[in-house]
């Protein structure tokens, strides 16, 4: 994990609450957790996202880089949640949303993107994207978005 990585979890959450956080996934039993997908072409972005996801007692069962791995992941997976970066390279994360739903037309996927533009959001959630996620919110916001994410999927 990269020093910048350590540095922004270690401010979100404070040494002492990553530590029991850690502790407490342990004692949680892989069937409860959330699994999740993560799919962004920015690797320090997955890392960054991985790693909170893991403070919130998720399993990452996978991360790629593009859509195309992203959707092999997907079918090989099928996880609870899919966090799928908009802009990429090659398939887009708008195609890669509609590809998935062709394969399970109930998939939660929540779109990541740096983008501030409202018809971007629009065109993902009328795809069939269930949220949008603003990646470059500042660390904490990130991590509470992704909190109020995974709480909403446990529930339902």
């Amino acid at each position: 994990m990269s020093a910048t990585c350590i540095a922004v979890i270690a401010g979100v959450l404070g040494c002492t609450e990553l530590n029991r956080k850690k502790n407490d996934r342990v004692a949680m039993s892989v069937e409860q957790k959330t699994r999740v997908l993560v799919i962004d072409d920015d690797p320090l972005i997955l890392e960054l996202v991985s790693t909170l996801l893991g403070t919130l007692e998720c399993t990452v069962v996978g991360s790629a880089l593009n859509g195309a791995e992203g959707l092999v992941l997907f079918t090989e997976e099928r996880p609870d949640l899919v966090l799928l970066d908009f802009m990429m390279p090659g398939l887009s994360g708008l195609e890669t949303l509609k590809k998935m739903l062709e394969i399970e037309p109930k998939a939660t996927v929540v779109m990541l993107t740096a983008v501030e533009n409202s018809a971007v959001s629009d065109d993902c959630i009328l795809a069939g994207a269930q949220d949008f996620i603003r990646k470059d919110l500042p660390p904490n916001d990130l991590a509470r978005r992704l909190s109020d994410l995974v709480n909403k999927i446990r529930i339902a």
